[in-house]
């Protein structure tokens, strides 16, 4: 059933909402690290870090971040990378039946909790790639925070975990037709990829990003954003991470940036 007939009455929406809510009160209360099972549409959900599954659920079900308006009902094509646990493949997927989502999870713990959700929600408009996006075909190595971040070529000084290889993809590769929707949240990796795509990225018709501005590397966002506007698109930017006072504050998001913004691109 779509997110939307879910809620298409108020005696409905009223339960759904309070067992929603219910929910997320009794797993916002588990250490933040912590792996378990939510009830999501009366299903059973899998997450690995409770915190990272109260914030993605906020911004994709409650606030509806990645809601857009198709091109076209059938025949679509949405690339989610980045797509964790699967909370965005679930969201297109209700909200886009029609439409074809490729994935991309590259870290193995991840990708087959991943697995089991689509398996569990019988998405059956999702195709799933264990690899992560790059530049080009070839073997990265990957460190994972154990939450929503993980990253490739760039390894965390202060989280004990080990580092992977991962097999990577070049993400021009899937640009060959129609795109509705790409979505590319992958901690830092995002200007070397979207630069890769010059050229391509006029096949998209709506572009989501996050911007991570490495503190010892020079600030690259106007690079990308020159980038979309040559191809096509008008943007919108919005704070993924804050500082409340730029001018003193000197904390660090994933222990190395200093900037993290979310920019929406649309045609």
């Amino acid at each position: 059933m779509k997110f939307s007939e879910i809620f298409s009455s108020k005696g409905k929406r009223n339960k759904a909402a309070n067992l929603i809510l219910r929910e997320l009160d009794r797993i916002n209360s588990l250490p933040a690290d912590q792996g378990g099972v939510a009830q999501v549409f009366d299903k059973p959900f899998r997450f690995h870090h409770a915190s990272s599954f109260i914030h993605t659920h906020r911004r994709l079900f409650q606030d509806g971040m990645y809601m857009f308006s198709p091109q076209q009902n059938k025949g679509g094509v949405i690339l989610d990378g980045g797509a964790n646990m699967g909370l965005s493949v679930l969201y297109f997927s209700q909200h886009y039946p029609d439409h074809h989502i490729i994935a991309f999870e590259p870290e193995k713990s991840v990708f087959d909790i991943l697995e089991e959700n689509v398996r569990t929600f019988g998405l059956k408009n999702v195709e799933l790639y264990q690899k992560a996006l790059w530049t080009e075909k070839k073997e990265l190595l990957f460190h994972s925070d154990g939450g929503m971040g993980g990253r490739v070529n760039n390894l965390y000084f202060n989280i004990d975990r080990p580092i992977q290889k991962v097999e990577a993809v070049p993400l021009v590769d899937f640009l060959d037709s129609h795109v509705d929707f790409l979505k590319l949240d992958i901690e830092g990796a995002e200007e070397e990829v979207l630069m890769s795509c010059r050229g391509k990225l006029s096949q998209v018709r709506h572009l989501f990003f996050e911007y991570h501005n490495h503190l010892k590397k020079p600030q690259s966002l106007h690079r990308l954003l020159s980038l979309v506007e040559e191809e096509g698109f008008r943007y919108y930017i919005k704070e993924s991470s804050f500082r409340s006072r730029p001018f003193l504050d000197e904390s660090l998001f994933c222990e190395c940036f200093d900037m993290a913004i979310t920019v929406f691109c649309y045609k």
